[in-house]
């Protein structure tokens, strides 16, 4: 097991690309073949919405009428949404998932921060009976702000009681990563390692 991870009495990990993985490309598997690549497009593309998804600033439905209306696909709303209400069944977990029931019975206090929007987060928990060992979580969408916002982990931190100095949280992303940094937090840029 990796060092890090050994040493660290609480640890707080991102969801997407860390405990499970996000590939745009399967869900997009999620919508009708003929079509995908609007649909596609309008989702990921330059000027995608899952900031605001995320930020649970907007409806579901708000933002697949808007991709929808974007592609400029008729009646694409609804299979945007099931596409959205679907995604996690492409989701599979990454080496970090199958250490928590270890990492567990070893003692650590194991957490989530993570930007997902709702009922997204609830359908991967229980789709993936490890998140259910978390102590606890943070979810961007239910807490209308975002990482790498400093306030999200600050929140994190008064929330479940924190000692930055002693937590290590793990991330995809850079800019998360030294958000965290920055307030004292041990941190790992998580990419994928495949041996841990």
């Amino acid at each position: 097991m990796d060092k890090r991870l050994m040493e660290a009495p609480c640890i707080v990990f991102d969801v997407g690309n860390v405990l499970l993985t996000f590939e745009p490309e399967q869900v997009a598997l999620l919508l009708p073949k003929e079509h995908r690549q609007p649909l596609f497009d309008a989702m990921f593309g330059e000027d995608w919405r899952w900031g605001a998804f995320d930020l649970g600033a907007e409806t579901n439905e708000d933002i697949a009428r808007s991709m929808a209306q974007k592609a400029q696909v008729p009646g694409g709303e609804q299979m945007v949404l099931y596409a959205l209400h679907h995604f996690h069944e492409t989701m599979h977990p990454l080496p970090l998932y199958h250490l928590i029931p270890e990492l567990k019975q070893m003692g650590k206090k194991l957490y989530a921060l993570t930007n997902y929007n709702e009922p997204a987060f609830s359908l991967a928990r229980d789709a993936h009976e490890n998140l259910k060992l978390l102590d606890g979580q943070v979810v961007s969408a239910r807490e209308k702000m975002v990482k790498p916002d400093p306030a999200i982990f600050r929140l994190l931190q008064s929330r479940y009681g924190m000692i930055p100095e002693n937590t290590l949280f793990i991330d995809d992303s850079e800019s998360n990563v030294l958000s965290a940094a920055a307030l004292g937090f041990r941190v790992w840029h998580y990419a994928g390692e495949d041996r841990l």
